[in-house]
This record gives C-alpha cells, structure tokens and sequence, in this order.
C-alpha cells in the first residue's frame, strides 16, 4: 500500500502544471481618436490646466519641424531668480518684424530678457512651446483650443478691442450685388459656389460656418461625412489654408494641386481670405466682422491689393438678408468668438508668467506692443486697445468657441470598427482551460496527501 502511495504521489507531482506563471499583461489598446493626423485625448476634461511634469531644458535653435515631437511638455528650468533668463515669444511669418520692434522698445534690464522666435506656422510654434524653445504665442479661438487639447497649453492674456469688448464676431462678407440682386438671400443660395475661409480650424474662418453648415444642411448623413466633405460637398470650390501640415482645404486658393504652402497669396489668415474675395477666387468670405473694414482701399491697413471699396461688400446675415458692413453686425454673425488669447504651456513658471502679464498690462509700453510695423500681419489683431490677465480656466474662458471646436472634431473622428481578434478568442480559451486542469491537478495532490496522511 505504501509504494502505490509513493507512486501516485510521484506521478502527480511528475504531471506538468500549465498555467502558474503570471499571465501576460494586455497589450496596448490598438484603438485611438485622431482627426487629421492629430491625436485628441478622450475628453477636454482630460487636459485641465494643471501642473506639469518637472520640465527639462532644450537648447535654443534645435527645432524640427519635420520631426518627432517629444511625448510630455518640455520647457525651461523653473526660474531661480538670481540670473537672468529668456522669455521668447514664438511668432509666425511677418509677425516677426513686429515682435522685434516691440522688444527693440522695451526696457531688458529686468530680469528676463525678450526675444523673438520665428516660425513658418503656428503648429511649429506649437511644438516649439512644447519642447522649451519658446514661451508664448498670441492665438485665435479654434487654434487656442487645438493648443490646449493637444499641447497642455493654458491661456494667460487676451486681447481687448474697441469698447473694452473682449470678444468679436464670425460673419460671411458677400459682394453686394449679390445682395441687391436677391434681397432675401442666405447662405443656402452659396451652395455651389465658392468660398474663402480664414483659416483652417480657426472658430471664425472654419468651425463657426462649418458647424451651421451642419446644423442647416439635411442633403449630408454626417455620421458619415468629415468637415472637409461638409464643406466640399456645400461648395464648389474651398481655400481654407491650414497652420497644421496636411489638414488644409486648398483646391480653390489657385493651386491646382490643391496644396496649403505658406507663400499662397491667401494663406494669412482672415487677411487672405478678404484677398480670396476681392481678387474673386471666392464668392464668400468667412471672416471677423471688421476684416473688410481693415483691409478695403479706404481702410488704415490696406494693402496693394487692396483694390476695392468698402461699399462693393455687405455682411450676409446667416438667418438670411444682408447688412452694411460697419463693424458691429449685431445678430447678422455666426456667433461671438473670444477675444485672441496669449497661450503659454502648463508647466510655465508662476513667476515667469506673472512678468509676462506685467509687461503686456503695462500701460506705458501699450504704443510698442500695438503700433506693429508690418500691416498684413500683426503681432496683434489691429483691432487691439490693450491685454488683460485671463482669469478663467482655459476651456471655460473659450466657452461656446470650444464647444463648436470640439464639435467639428466629432465629425472628423473615424468609426470604430471592433473586429474580434481570433488569437485573443483563442488564447481567452486556453486560459480557461489551463486554468480547469491546473485546479484538477490541484485537488488531485489534496485528495492524495489527505490519504497519506490517514494511512
């Protein structure tokens, strides 16, 4: 009896027990939101303005744009205080002759010292912030917001206009005759025509008539349709160039190959967009309500082609009809857009940003920061009377600008197709079973001590 004993017991502990070892952690979720090229996280709530990680240092100069970009927020080393420190304002194109002149007028005995970064787009300065090579860029409403989804960034000043208003409006500028001809004319009797937008994802040139598009249009299933196809499916042809590499709508800004280069003629914002209607590449442009007024032969930033009278357009009012342009559409907008923001990244030093805000509040410097040397493009709207702190949290202070932001990139997000994974079906399978024989096994050794034990 006592060798069948020592036998079982040695063939049971000789069987091969499958399963003990810890199972393998699941792989990285495959699945994931991108519009365009852009990765978004889940939901806005998941990029409050909090906190950093401790930052590192980047050398001045290294950028790329071309290359990869680092995964966390990347910035300057907190400030000590006792030595004299770089506060770089990232600027884009031309805006970079402004900046100069600015910092060319301030006092640098302080202890920060300004300089001026220069950049072919705002997702270069983007980067740039978020690699520590620069400090702030000045950004519309939907380009505040792509900064704050996707580059922890927060905004810190914004700008201020006529009035002390602190927000401006979205409208669509049309010829006249256009109106005269039809006077109950709206934005449905544009189907088919051409458009001029004043930038990509920026609320006021894209996603404010784009997301009434949306809402007004029923020929679109738009479960199926981006905003791109929104908007080529409306019109006829689009020039919506884009400060984000590949994401543009450029088939009717001239370039037969439908590109957004940075040197188009109609690439500077809402600027190029008035360009786009008045050298008629467009029969509509979506712009802030006082581009035309800037921009017309008689306005005080009119450019050489600036060929035509403030006269020749009117506001095309979106529930129909149109206005004189004047600057104060009233309920002729697509909505009222938050005033241009100073955008820094999170993990800015308290004590730096505060000299930020202290050098853009100052009254006795107002002049240098406004004057601008350059009339395309400003350093700020030229529109701007002064900069006050922000004193809300990034998303609450972009308010209905981001919501429609974060619509449009509802739109843009692909459908998720869950396809059933045969190896995980396979392998959720043989767990089970090894886990079945290993707890026979189990109770099998049980079974035969308990009877070793009472023989």
């Amino acid at each position: 009896m006592q060798i069948s004993v020592s036998l079982l017991l040695f063939l049971s502990f000789s069987l091969p027990i499958h399963g003990f070892a810890p199972s393998p952690a699941p792989g990285p979720d495959p699945s994931f939101s991108s519009v365009q090229s852009f990765t978004f996280p889940p939901s806005p709530e998941s990029s409050i303005d909090s906190p950093a990680p401790a930052p590192v240092t980047v050398e001045e100069g290294s950028v790329n744009s071309g290359g990869v970009v680092p995964s966390g927020p990347v910035s300057e080393p907190e400030d000590t205080g006792s030595e004299t420190l770089n506060l770089k304002w990232c600027t884009v194109r031309d805006e970079f002759d402004d900046c100069q002149y600015f910092i060319s007028v301030l006092d640098q005995s302080d202890d920060y010292t300004w300089k001026c970064v220069k950049r072919d787009t705002t997702q270069e300065c983007l980067e740039s912030i978020r690699k520590g090579e620069a400090d702030i860029i000045n950004v519309e409403a939907g380009l505040a917001y792509t900064a704050f989804l996707n580059y922890s960034m927060k905004a810190i000043a914004n700008e201020v206009y006529c009035g002390h208003a602190q927000s401006y409006d979205a409208v669509a500028v049309v010829n006249r005759k256009a109106c005269q001809d039809n006077e109950g004319i709206g934005l449905m009797d544009f189907k088919g025509h051409k458009s001029c937008h004043g930038g990509y994802s920026t609320a006021t040139g894209w996603n404010y008539p784009i997301n009434h598009i949306k809402e007004l249009s029923s020929s679109f299933d738009l479960k199926q349709v981006n905003d791109h196809e929104i908007a080529s499916g409306f019109f006829s042809d689009v020039c919506a160039p884009s400060e984000f590499e590949g994401v543009g709508v450029c088939g009717g800004c001239g370039n037969k190959n439908g590109s957004c280069h940075s040197s188009s003629m109609y690439y500077s914002g809402h600027s190029g967009a008035f360009r786009c209607l008045v050298e008629e590449m467009g029969d509509i442009a979506f712009v802030r309500a006082d581009t035309a007024l800037w921009y017309s032969v008689e306005g005080p930033n009119n450019q050489s082609w600036s060929t035509k009278s403030i006269r020749d357009f009117m506001y095309l009012c979106p529930q129909g009809g149109c206005r004189e342009i004047n600057g104060y559409p009233g309920s002729c907008s697509f909505g009222a857009v938050p005033a241009n923001v100073i955008m820094a990244s999170n993990s800015i030093p308290n004590t730096k940003r505060m000299f930020v805000l202290q050098t853009l509040t100052n009254a006795t410097r107002i002049g240098a920061l406004y004057a601008g040397k350059n009339g395309a493009n400003h350093l700020l709207s030229p529109s701007t009377q002064e900069l006050v702190a922000v004193k809300k949290l990034t998303r609450s202070y972009l308010g209905k600008s981001a919501s429609i932001s974060q619509s449009i990139q509802e739109v843009n997000k692909p459908e998720p197709h869950f396809t059933p994974s045969t190896q995980n079906a396979e392998s959720g399978i043989f767990s089970s079973s090894s886990c079945l024989h290993n707890s026979l096994v189990v109770t099998f050794v049980l079974v035969l001590t308990e009877l070793v034990l009472h023989l």
